[in-house]
């Protein structure tokens, strides 16, 4: 797909086109705020996010992609409770609550982030693991016990 072979304007292109022809396409308005994420439009992301949820309220992809585009602008409060719909949506969504732990830590809230990531690796331990090792947004709790502890 354009996606994977990083062609993003060409997917932009194609999912407005997808969206001219059928405007409630909650899948385009999704697929068109992740490529405007790659190319870090966060806040045309949001409003195609909007747009998708809009259509289809219970998109748990949608509210976790939300909050990531959301999370990138600084907007942490936002972020944490599309992550929390997400979950609410697909409570084995272990991206919604790995994203929420990124969130509660970057905005200083570590014991809320170490709960969330815990979630997360409980749902999917190897991912999570993994993830968590090179993730610069857990910088500033390496050191932390309970996330050496977390991710071993």
């Amino acid at each position: 797909s354009l996606i994977e072979l990083q062609h993003y304007q060409e997917a932009i292109n194609s999912f407005e086109q997808a969206i001219k022809v059928k405007a409630d396409y909650a899948d385009a308005w999704n697929n068109r705020g992740v490529c405007l994420a790659k190319i870090q439009k966060y806040q045309e992301a949001v409003k195609s996010y909007n747009q998708a949820i809009a259509i289809k309220n219970n998109y748990s992809d949608a509210w976790n992609n939300r909050g990531v585009a959301l999370m990138k602008l600084g907007i942490y409060g936002e972020a944490i409770a599309c992550y929390d719909n997400a979950a609410k949506i697909k409570p084995d969504f272990f991206s919604a609550w790995y994203n929420k732990a990124r969130c509660c830590l970057l905005k200083g809230a570590v014991e809320a982030g170490l709960k969330s990531l815990k979630k997360a690796i409980s749902l999917n331990p190897s991912r999570c693991k993994e993830m968590a090792k090179n993730e610069p947004d857990f910088d500033d709790i390496r050191n932390n016990e309970l996330f050496k502890k977390l991710i071993d």
